[in-house]
């Protein structure tokens, strides 16, 4: 049972001497809840909020009923639209914002000098509402104030490093959390927060250091939460070390358990995680969670067992308590070669419309549609991006990035919302591309809508579709006058508030328009256009044959090699005796799925002697390997993406089957772009044909790596300029339709 924190505002105290007593007594939940309670009822709801938090932190260290969250804590919606901490951790106010919070503080501040919160706010008002780079004596003024009145050592230069770093101000971030270390080295909390700050600013040795300092703490709640930032910041390993730190100190907690398991999954410790949900189950023998965890472990890399799951739970319940199943349920309509392309349409059209409506139930009932800003064809066009994968060896950064360093900024404005947390220095690249960059993984969808609707923009693409890092509810109510699918997802979303769908006139040709929501804007060559940012150096070609074996290969996630694909390519090494098998995958890192690819393989009368498995590696190292394939083996129904190109790039020959919808036509796409489509084949006996002819090929004579890079500089895959010119023409004809 919660206690009301209107219960327990006291006459006989007021916010200066609450402030006062939590001076001497920081940790005193009930003095917290009657701050709280004062502040609720003076109408302050950012106050509010943050005494709020303070109690329940404090109420549930010592075991006491958690206070509940008066309605008056909302606060004006109408006028400040969110919460304060969001509002705060903006890049900027409107000037209007700034001077109506800064007026409010001021008159908290005339009955209550002693009151560090408004003195905090004010500070960060007045920092909000300064050109970039100005410093204002007042600024100054507020901080030494609020620093004297705090009742946490450091809690004034933490908060304000915190929506620092969130604005996107990772620097000035650091600046507030050097001396907040100085004064409290044992505030781990801040150490995580400058290890943060430090891997945006590309410090990463120093970071590393950080999250060691971090991770001295005995707190398990705030080692979980420090486990979640080392693996969002691509620490698998250390992340993996503090979750089995938490599980010792917390042994017969069965949630601790679960989060480890779902750290060792994603290292693909298939095994170890199995006993980790294991154990969980002893602990609570009926939690839901912890048994779909042990049956999704079980169906591990068995694609159809998990769809046919989630499909079941879908038809039965809808969305309801499992989004997240939903999302998973249309990523794996993807892979499932036994579905027409129309049912998987179909699919994907009633799983967005539930999306669609779920989002928009989510949100005030009178939100009004954002319109076109007035449009001559003269003025900049505002393109916002939201994505969360801009970051090395992820797809869209890899077909991203080389737009963003094009695009013609006379005619763009561009904004790119950044969803994600994970930081390297790709992301600073694509930052150093933006006009604007806003910081939006910590923003509620109604706060990120705000934002974008604050900037203006005219054409929003979601870079994501139905992926980990997506923000569909932010496009589905709506905040750009046009709205665009693009890279992320090689499918219709299903979406009715995506518009339109950028795409290729290979990959979705006119006459499979009814397989879309959205209207479809076609690029001149491929749309996935390739130019990497970085060199992979070829060896010169051989003058003579390699000696050995033939080594077919693929670099694809192994759930696209389904049964119907392995059978084939099983057919394919036995068509051709002299000849072996390179696949290379994140999840054969785990030997049980190495054991079971071997057993798959095995039962199509292929020995484990013809089969290499390779698990991951870093990405330049990762290119050199396909120095090792002699002909590169595409899967289906789910094509290769980058690694199609990467193989090609690298010189090896593609063979491709050409299917009936977006993604079993990707390889159709770069093979007739590349003028290749003696190597695209339209049935399964055409596919083995090609295989085999190629490998015939490469004993007879050695094959020309560097030739056919040249080739492909030349042709319409590399032609990189063309493309950022077609997207920038789609997003111009795009606003013309709607402006007027």
């Amino acid at each position: 049972m919660t206690a009301s924190v209107h219960r327990h505002a006291d006459v006989n105290h007021t916010p200066d001497t609450c402030w006062q007593g939590l001076k001497i007594r920081p940790v005193d939940a009930r003095l917290w809840q009657v701050l709280a309670a004062l502040y609720a009822q003076r109408q302050l709801p950012w106050h509010c909020v943050y005494a709020l938090t303070q109690a329940r932190r404090c109420a549930a260290a010592q075991g006491l009923p958690l206070p509940e969250v008066p309605a008056s804590a909302v606060g004006d919606v109408a006028v400040w639209g969110e919460e304060g901490d969001v509002l705060l951790a903006r890049s900027g106010l409107p000037w209007a914002g700034c001077a109506q919070a800064m007026s409010q503080m001021q008159a908290v501040l005339a009955q209550e000098p002693g009151d560090w919160l408004s003195w905090l706010y004010l500070a960060r008002c007045r920092e909000l509402g300064q050109p970039p780079g100005v410093v204002d004596p007042q600024v100054r003024e507020a901080v030494r104030r609020a620093i004297d009145l705090e009742p946490l050592p450091g809690e004034t230069g933490h908060l304000l490093a915190q929506w620092r770093l969130r604005s996107g101000q990772p620097g000035q971030a650091l600046v507030a959390l050097q001396a907040v270390l100085l004064q409290s080295p044992q505030r781990y909390g801040s150490w995580l927060l400058q290890a943060q700050a430090q891997m945006q600013l590309g410090l990463q040795a120093e970071a590393v250091q950080s999250f060691e300092r971090a991770g001295r703490s005995q707190n398990p709640q705030f080692l979980a939460l420090l486990a979640d930032k080392l693996f969002q910041f691509n620490f698998g390993a250390e992340s993996l070390a503090v979750r089995e730190a938490v599980a010792r100190l917390r042994p017969n907690d069965a949630m601790v358990w679960l989060q480890l398991a779902e750290i060792q999954s994603k290292l693909w410790q298939i095994d170890k995680a199995q006993v980790s949900v294991a154990r969980a189950l002893e602990l609570e023998p009926g939690n839901p969670v912890a048994l779909r965890w042990r049956d999704d472990l079980k169906a591990a890399g068995h694609s159809r067992t998990q769809f046919e799951s989630e499909l079941a739970q879908f038809e039965t319940r809808g969305l309801k308590d499992n989004a997240q199943g939903a999302q998973r349920l249309l990523m794996q309509s993807l892979y499932q070669a036994h579905l027409a392309p129309e049912a998987v349409a179909d699919l994907h059209r009633r799983v967005g419309q539930a999306m669609q409506a779920q989002a928009e139930q989510s949100f005030p009932s009178d939100l009004v549609a954002p319109q076109p800003l007035p449009w001559d064809g003269q003025r900049r066009l505002r393109v916002g991006y939201v994505s969360g994968d801009l970051h090395r060896q992820h797809p869209v950064n890899v077909f991203m990035l080389p737009v963003l360093q094009r695009h013609d900024h006379k005619r763009l404005e561009v904004f790119i919302y950044q969803t994600g947390t994970l930081i390297d220095e790709y992301t600073r690249m694509a930052r150093t591309c933006a006009d604007h960059w806003r910081e939006a993984s910590h923003l509620s969808d109604m706060a990120l809508r705000q934002q974008i609707i604050d900037d203006r923009i005219d054409v929003l693409v979601d870079l994501a579709g139905h992926t980990s890092t997506h923000r569909l509810g932010v496009f589905a109510n709506r905040a750009a006058p046009v709205q665009m699918s693009y890279l992320g997802y090689p499918h219709s979303t299903g979406l009715p508030c995506i518009d339109w769908m950028i795409a290729d006139a290979v990959v979705a040709p006119p006459e499979h328009a009814h397989l879309f929501t959205e209207q479809i804007a076609r690029v001149s060559g491929t749309v996935f256009c390739w130019a990497p940012v970085d060199d992979y150096p070829l060896p010169p070609d051989a003058s003579t044959p390699r000696s050995g074996p033939v080594v077919f290969g693929s670099f694809n996630n192994l759930l696209k090699v389904d049964d119907a694909t392995l059978a084939v390519w099983a057919r394919i090494l036995h068509e051709c005796p002299d000849s072996r098998l390179l696949l290379k995958s994140a999840v054969l890192a785990d030997p049980v799925v190495q054991r079971q690819t071997l057993d798959r393989f095995a039962a199509q009368g292929i020995g484990h002697e013809r089969l290499e498995l390779r698990g991951p590696s870093e990405l330049s190292l990762m290119m050199q390997e396909y120095l090792d394939v002699d002909v590169a083996l595409d899967p289906f129904p789910y094509n290769g993406g980058t690694t199609s190109l990467q193989a090609l790039w690298m010189g090896c020959p593609l063979v491709s089957l050409v299917g009936h919808n977006f993604v079993s036509r990707m390889g159709a796409s770069f093979l007739t772009h590349l003028g290749r489509s003696e190597w695209l084949a339209h049935d399964v006996e055409g596919y083995v044909a090609k295989a085999t002819a190629l490998a015939q090929q490469v004993r007879q004579a050695p094959w020309q790596r560097q030739v056919q890079r040249q080739a492909m500089q030349a042709s319409g895959l590399c032609q990189i300029e063309r493309h950022t010119r077609d997207i920038e023409a789609i997003y111009h004809e795009a606003l013309d339709a709607v402006a007027w």
